[in-house]
């Protein structure tokens, strides 16, 4: 998907939306969904989550495995200090400065529990919209900018007359110099972690996933955030593995894999069997340097007040279909990468197969969601009054006022 709920449940699961069934913000994963925390805990290692999201809520099924599951409530005493004043809502929530406290949590955590087996989830939140890295962080990538464009309230109506898609370019380029300032002020903190893992000796036998959950627009077709469509700019993510008992020498992968693939490729790794349930794939062969099938096409996924859209994505097209109007487009992402629409598969015998294998994929989890869950959903989510402003001032849970 191109938001953090369904996205997260997808890595944590191995199942597509469909078949996990948490897809928008009314009901929490179904009691006979197993997770990979799950299949951690059960083969004897301590499980820890440090999250700083909203909607990584327990209440929502995410600490289903986990010893000890922490969500940063931002009305925390030890987490004021870290919270940019004045403390309105909006900036308690998009303004606030997670990853030192997560940091400090994560590192803690491995002092006390490094001496056997670990799974640990980290999660941090500061590249998410509102773009406002600390200094140095802020004019890192564009240290020459004069313009007045900050990215506070950054998707909300109150920028509508300063970011907007036909915006000056070179506003909108210091918008994404924002950004790119938040990832790197992750990437500082990352490094923290990873600096605690050589301390304690065990880096070299750590197996560290990076990832995300999606990725932002910045108007390419004419939106910006993310939630709203699934484009390439929304859908595609890093992934990256250290595993150096596993390989001695780094590389990059040019196949196309997905979220779900990420799950049992850990247990994979790990040494661990990898549960039917799960829908991905492993990639050691690929991360071994070996060739598998390249034939992977990923089921995406964005309902709700979000949109209504369905699609299908192939190494050389992408067929995207909208469940309210019926509209189905097919881009071919070998002459138009950009998906601009001007060169659309209207090849009878292309449109044809692709809309085969689409529905295809879509029974294919129509029947998993009936074996698995009986088609049912999970537990409606209650939140608190708190959490439920709270992801308002996120853009989520009805935008604009919608």
């Amino acid at each position: 998907s191109s938001w953090t709920l369904p996205a997260h449940m997808s890595l944590f699961t191995s199942m597509d939306i469909m078949t996990h069934g948490v897809g928008d913000d009314g009901n929490s994963l179904h009691k006979d969904i197993s997770t990979l925390p799950m299949v951690f805990k059960n083969n004897g290692y301590r499980t820890a989550a440090f999250c700083s999201s909203p909607y990584l809520n327990p209440a929502f099924g995410y600490d289903r495995g986990f010893d000890l599951y922490y969500n940063i409530d931002l009305d925390d005493p030890q987490f004021e200090d870290t919270v940019r004043p004045p403390h309105e809502q909006w900036d308690a929530v998009q303004s606030a400065i997670s990853s030192p406290r997560i940091t400090d949590l994560a590192c803690d955590w491995l002092e006390e529990n490094s001496s056997g087996p670990f799974f640990l989830f980290v999660h941090m939140f500061d590249v998410h919209y509102d773009y406002n890295p600390p200094e140095p962080y802020d004019r890192k990538f564009d240290p020459d900018y004069t313009g007045d464009i900050d990215c506070k309230l950054y998707i909300t109506d109150a920028t509508a007359d300063t970011i907007y898609p036909d915006m000056a370019p070179r506003d909108l380029a210091h918008v994404i110099a924002l950004y790119d300032g938040e990832i790197a002020y992750v990437d500082y903190h990352l490094g923290l972690i990873i600096e605690k893992l050589k301390e304690l000796g065990i880096f070299e036998q750590t197996l560290i996933v990076i990832t995300a959950d999606h990725g932002d627009e910045f108007f390419e077709h004419g939106k910006k955030g993310h939630g709203n469509s699934l484009f390439d700019e929304v859908i595609k993510i890093p992934l990256i593995f250290h595993c150096p008992e596993v390989v001695d020498r780094g590389g990059e992968i040019d196949n196309q894999v997905g979220i779900i693939d990420i799950a049992p490729s850990i247990l994979d790794l790990c040494g661990l069997n990898v549960p039917g349930w799960m829908q991905g794939r492993s990639l050691l062969p690929l991360i071994q340097g070996k060739s598998i099938p390249d034939d992977e096409c990923v089921l995406l996924d964005l309902r709700g007040w979000r949109g209504d859209l369905k699609a299908l994505r192939t190494n050389s097209y992408k067929l995207i279909f909208n469940t309210k109007s019926l509209q189905t487009i097919i881009y071919d992402l070998v002459r138009d990468p950009e998906e601009s629409g001007r060169d659309p598969v209207i090849d009878p015998a292309r449109w044809s197969a692709a809309n085969n294998l689409f529905h295809s994929r879509m029974e294919d989890d129509h029947l998993r969601a009936k074996h698995i869950r009986g088609n049912q959903s999970g537990e409606p989510v209650q939140l608190s009054e708190k959490d439920t402003a709270r992801l308002k001032t996120l853009g989520y849970l009805g935008r604009y006022g919608e």
